[in-house]
């Protein structure tokens, strides 16, 4: 199953590179943005904006909304239009954005847009209204384009023009409080310009200056702003290609893995010394449990032979049986339990000895529930050590499946092929090329057959009959320690009792098994268990093994414009930021 979901999961994640492939050229942006101060006596400014809008996608946006700080829309003050037409808009509450003090305050939001009416391509808005307080005892300071757009802006253009000549000039863009130096230019007395390529999402510019004392003799005027239309296109939407990916690459991979099924049926012995392929499954109907365990294997082994791989719960089986056969004990509780090492000198094979001299690294204990480097190492060595058990314990006939790894470099090629291909796919598809849907459905293939070979090649581990054998026997005793009232036998006690726990472990019936020890009436009095849930008491070492330290991080993230004291981004009235609703 897990195998199953990580198939679908990887094809998915290649059908949305091939959505995303179409989209990267055309996301929700804005293409083109004009905006134009002309400062007021009183230190007001009355501000012209011409957006040229990407929605990026088809259908599902009724406009654009602009959010600004300390600015009323009010009635006349307002005007607004659609590529040069009028538009609806609405006056409500947008996001919070701390202002020049460092306090958050809910900006105004200006919502414009037809309700009623679905946009989609590129349009142009015109918005114009009034910001007080951008000139406050003669010092200019503006945040021109806010650090609370979502989305990237190109061919950012600012105007900003006053009766009064400008001295000390100085431009900041960049995310709030972070900003880079940016250049001011006063073309004229009393007008300044400034050009930006590109500011990414979440990025903004702050403007500051002080005004001239003495009014000007020839005051400058606000050039025109932009007008006509705005060009550009936008891409459909990209989920149908990516769908189509996705189902014809899963019916690849459905055919793929039911061919890898018949192959890999497993092999029972006959009279004569024949084999004959079966389903294990089948025979595992008139498996009767049964109360002993196989003695040729471990738990660990025993889990790994019935689940065909070697995962975090055998793992946690082959350290009960550590503890259980004296080296190792537990202490502590389930939160917090502490491995302590035994002396068990010469008794304990010499891998199993590597293993514990990692982990513990010439510690006498090792408290879980923090990470730590040589657990985490010796980890990943019982993981190899099982895997190495798997493939030469001569349970599994693995010949067909070294023939398929021979050409394992071939499957890697063919899983970066069909990467390869949904990309181009994607990319043709959003330029409209007539190839692009043939190469994302060859694509789709290609990935559906090598994500089902590397991910289900374990099925041509066909169990030799030594192997089917061993297995029923494994099944029995999962069955009785799943319900162990289907048999008469008592339960056992002592270190017995010890090793059945780690086999409850290993087979994935840990609780069923604990439930039927507690309720039991031969269970010593005074005995400590652990629950042996999912959650048991070691299975904080798998979580432990992948775990690392958590990383630190200074200073917030902030969408807002405004609340630096220092003159940097933000700094300055309006701002805001802007999207699509």
């Amino acid at each position: 199953m897990r195998s199953l979901i990580v198939m679908l999961v990887v094809l998915a994640v290649f059908g949305g590179v091939a959505a995303l492939a179409q989209t990267l050229a055309n996301t929700e942006r804005v293409t083109s943005m004009w905006v134009g101060a002309q400062i007021r006596a009183d230190g007001s400014a009355r501000i012209t904006e011409v957006i040229d809008y990407d929605f990026g996608h088809s259908g599902d946006s009724h406009g654009i909304f602009r959010d600004v700080p300390g600015s009323p829309f009010e009635g006349d003050d307002v005007r607004v239009s659609l590529d040069g037409h009028k538009v609806p808009w609405k006056d409500t509450y947008g996001d919070y954005y701390r202002d020049v003090t460092g306090e958050e305050q809910i900006a105004d939001r200006l919502k414009v847009g037809d309700p009623d009416r679905l946009v989609s391509g590129v349009h142009r808005y015109r918005i114009q209204y009034t910001l007080p307080e951008v000139v406050k005892s003669g010092r200019l300071a503006w945040d021109a384009v806010g650090t609370g757009w979502k989305v990237d802006r190109s061919h950012v253009e600012i105007h900003v023009v006053d009766a009064h000549g400008f001295t000390g000039l100085r431009c900041r863009h960049g995310s709030w409080d972070k900003g880079k130096p940016c250049t001011a230019e006063q073309s004229e007395p009393g007008h300044l310009v400034i050009a930006l390529d590109k500011l990414n999402g979440s990025e903004g510019l702050t403007l500051y200056a002080t005004a001239a004392k003495t009014r000007l003799a020839d005051v400058a005027a606000l050039p025109a702003a932009p007008s006509g239309k705005a060009v550009g296109t936008t891409l459909p939407h990209p989920l149908r290609n990516g769908g189509i990916f996705l189902a014809v690459a899963l019916a690849c991979a459905g055919l793929t893995v039911c061919a890898l099924r018949f192959l890999g049926r497993d092999r029972v012995a006959e009279d004569g010394g024949r084999e004959r392929r079966v389903e294990i499954e089948r025979l595992a109907r008139d498996v009767t449990p049964s109360a002993t365990p196989p003695e040729d294997l471990t738990p660990a082994q025993g889990g790994i032979l019935l689940t065909d791989r070697v995962d975090g719960r055998h793992k946690v089986a082959w350290l009960l049986t550590a503890a259980a056969d004296g080296h190792l004990s537990i202490q502590g509780d389930e939160r917090h339990p502490v491995l302590r090492r035994a002396n068990s000198g010469e008794r304990m094979d010499p891998e199993a000895k590597g293993v514990l001299r990692a982990m513990f690294s010439g510690r006498s204990s090792l408290a879980l529930g923090s990470s730590d480097l040589w657990f985490k190492q010796a980890w990943d060595d019982l993981s190899r050590n099982l895997e190495q058990w798997r493939t030469t314990s001569g349970l599994w006939d693995m010949s067909a499946k070294q023939r398929l790894l021979g050409w394992g470099l071939v499957d890697v090629a063919a899983l970066a092929l069909g990467f390869v291909l949904a990309i181009t796919g994607g990319i043709l598809n959003g330029h409209r090329i007539a190839a692009g849907t043939p190469v994302l459905l060859a694509g789709a293939v290609v990935a559906g057959l090598g994500i089902a070979v590397a991910a289900r090649s374990w099925e041509l581990d066909r169990r030799t009959p030594r192997g089917t054998e061993l297995w029923l026997r494994v099944e029995a005793f999962r069955r009785y320690l799943a319900d162990p009232s289907s048999r008469p036998d008592a339960l056992p006690v002592g270190e017995q009792a010890d090793r059945y726990a780690a086999w409850a472990v290993a087979l994935g019936v840990e609780s069923a098994w604990e439930q039927a020890v507690r309720a039991s009436t031969t269970r010593p009095a005074g005995r400590r268990r652990f629950s042996l849930d999912v959650t048991d008491v070691l299975l904080a070492a798998v979580v432990l093994s992948v775990a690392s330290p958590p990383s630190s991080s200074s200073g917030s993230s902030s969408s807002g414009s405004g609340g630096s004291t220092s003159g940097d981004v933000g700094g300055g009235a309006g701002g805001g930021g802007g999207g699509s609703w």
